[in-house]
């Protein structure tokens, strides 16, 4: 969520010179949806627990939320942003969420170069 969330800024700052507050605005917004998006699966897949077809299904549920919530979100910035610059505002939205995909491929701690480490080793 935290590279969501320099990329969305680092795009937004790029917007700004491009096309002044409104882009810089569009650009924040858009990735902004994606991260509230990752959230809403965080807050509905933290209580997977149980046999595996519980915790597949409620990762399935989580997703769902997601993108309810990830389609509302666009619906009302649409609708309510008419100074919306939507090539700043889709470009944001579009590596947020791309970003957050990326996540699950990652295996171990990328930024300290550290594997994961296993729980179960005594």
């Amino acid at each position: 969520m935290a590279w969501q969330l320099i990329v969305s800024l680092s795009l937004a700052v790029i917007a700004v010179i491009v096309a002044g507050w409104h882009g810089f605005l569009s650009a924040m917004l858009g990735g902004s949806i994606g991260v509230i998006g990752v959230l809403v699966f965080a807050l509905v897949s933290r209580r997977a627990e149980g046999d595996s077809r519980s915790v597949i299904r409620i990762a399935l549920r989580a997703e769902a939320a997601k993108m309810l919530v990830i389609v509302v979100l666009l619906w009302l910035a649409f609708v309510a942003y008419h100074k919306m610059v939507v090539l700043a505002f889709l470009g944001a939205f579009a590596v947020s969420v791309l970003l957050s995909g990326l996540a699950f491929a990652v295996s171990g701690n990328q930024l300290t170069s550290q594997p994961i480490s296993n729980s179960s080793k005594v």
